[in-house]
């Protein structure tokens, strides 16, 4: 199943549906989706410095909302944007991995969206033809 990232306006706020053939490829596209949502430029932001995570879940889609906010978070309080995610190891209810991105600069990196956190208001995760799709929104 090729790997896909669709946005959708939700009353104020921002989803995307993700397709991939399993839950690591799921976490990489959030990621993406996370950057391309927040910064007017994802390509500016570079792979200069790592961030490793470990993150679990009741089951999947609790498991991509923590991802979510992990992000918010490491961007929110230690400044950094993660560009990619490298996935070491994913289940149904864990997540570890490496995040490899930049060090927030304000002139480098300008805020398209403030994102403000990952909601587990419509987040859902559902088996599909070759592998899985989840819907995630994030509140502006």
């Amino acid at each position: 199943m090729p790997r896909s990232l669709r946005f959708f306006d939700h009353t104020g706020d921002f989803g995307v549906v993700l397709e991939a053939p399993g839950l690591g490829g799921l976490a990489e596209l959030l990621v993406r989706a996370f950057l391309e949502l927040l910064i007017e430029v994802p390509a500016a932001v570079h792979e200069r410095s790592e961030h490793r995570i470990e993150l679990e879940g009741i089951d999947g889609a609790d498991l991509l909302v923590a991802l979510g906010n992990e992000l918010v978070y490491l961007f929110e309080v230690e400044g950094f944007l993660a560009a990619r995610l490298e996935v070491l190891r994913a289940s149904e209810t864990a997540l570890c991995g490496v995040l490899h991105g930049d060090r927030f600069d304000p002139e480098e990196h300008p805020i398209a969206r403030p994102v403000k956190a990952v909601t587990h208001h419509g987040a859902r995760l559902e088996p599909v033809e070759d592998g899985l799709r989840a819907r995630i929104v994030f509140d502006l």
